[in-house]
């Protein structure tokens, strides 16, 4: 009987062991499993001021509150979800005329104005090759694909953030995959298949069409710094819902000086748009830095009767300051807008003060 009670006691004994030792395995795969996918979070944030714009009370303006989330699905693959807090929620209005009224058909809402920006996998094939499926910023435009953190001047170029009579024609999403990478040669490139030109951001296909959207760009290797390229999209159908874009871009840029020029036409069924802009910045320290840009942007090339649908030009200069090694900055841009074919009372002088900061 005591040796039996002994090999019981001695079998529990090694029971437990194993299970502790088998607990110690799991919890250690488990560990280590969830340390080789944690997640990045990264944000961005900027605030400005706006005073003295004939056309919009002075005021503060929320412009931008991302927050995105990336990390590991494998080796290979790489997800990333971001989100816009600032954007504000619009809905899409019809009306329908009843005798002598107008009255409300159906409203819903914007899905382009949801806070979803980005939701998307990207595929390294190799280091020439990747492939990007979901949600994406469309490659088109050079101005359109650099994060607003990065831009010279608080506010980007009219043919982007003017928007009264269609989509921006860059710094838009849309659902699709693409293929993107840089060849030995110094050629960058950026091409895809998409459901619309920016139109259907966050939402299904409205139609059987389908965008080519792409964008190529060459590093000169005897000029470095030096980029020279172009973006442009096409999407068929019947007339009113055809989509072209073409747009060119040089730019030059060093630690000490930027110099960005574009050019972007767009049509739209029987709206034509045309913009171009020219900008230098000077980086006369590491933190301080002076910018100017002259902005043209035809927004219907077809009439020039009011603000709607006039020839616009605005001129920047401005200066800003890196705070805390970059990680936060403050910038001041004086903007003179002009309509020279409309008379409005929307010409004139404002300034614009920011802050933001990046993390």
């Amino acid at each position: 009987m005591p040796l039996f009670r002994a090999r019981w006691a001695l079998a529990v004994l090694t029971s437990a062991g194993l299970a502790s030792a088998t607990t110690s395995i799991l919890s250690a795969q488990d560990t280590t499993a969830h340390a080789g996918h944690a997640a990045e979070v990264h944000g961005f944030v900027q605030v400005y001021y706006r005073t003295g714009d004939p056309a919009i009370k002075d005021g503060y303006r929320l412009r931008k509150a991302d927050l995105k989330f990336s990390g590991d699905v494998s080796p290979h693959i790489r997800w990333r979800v971001g989100f816009d807090a600032a954007k504000v929620l619009t809905l899409s209005k019809s009306d329908v005329t009843v005798g002598d009224s107008v009255a409300l058909a159906d409203a819903s809402v914007d899905q382009r104005t949801r806070i979803l920006q980005d939701a998307a996998l990207t595929v390294s094939l190799n280091k020439f090759v990747s492939l990007d499926i979901g949600q994406q910023i469309l490659p088109l435009s050079l101005e359109g694909t650099i994060s607003s953190a990065y831009i010279e001047t608080i506010e980007r170029t009219l043919f982007i953030v003017e928007r009264s009579r269609a989509v921006g024609l860059g710094d838009i999403r849309d659902i699709g995959a693409s293929a993107n990478g840089k060849l030995p040669i110094g050629l960058e490139y950026h091409v895809g298949l998409f459901n619309e030109t920016g139109e259907s951001q966050g939402t299904l296909d409205p139609n059987e069409q389908k965008a080519v959207i792409g964008r190529i760009a060459y590093h000169v290797p005897a000029f470095p710094g030096l980029q020279v390229g172009g973006s442009g999209g096409f999407e068929p159908g019947p007339f009113e819902q055809r989509r072209e874009r073409a747009g060119s871009e040089v730019q030059y840029k060093t630690s000490a000086v930027t110099l960005r020029t574009e050019t972007m036409f767009a049509r739209d069924g029987a709206l034509r748009r045309f913009g171009w802009y020219g900008l230098g910045a000077w980086r006369l320290t590491g933190n301080l830095q002076f910018v100017a840009r002259y902005d043209s942007w035809d927004r219907d090339r077809s009439a020039e009767l009011t603000t709607y649908d006039g020839y616009e030009r605005q001129i920047v200069a401005g200066t800003s300051y890196l705070l805390d090694g970059g990680s936060a900055k403050i910038a001041f841009n004086l903007v003179h807008q002009s309509f020279p074919n409309v008379t409005s009372s929307a010409n004139g002088t404002f300034a614009l003060i920011a802050f933001q900061g990046l993390w």
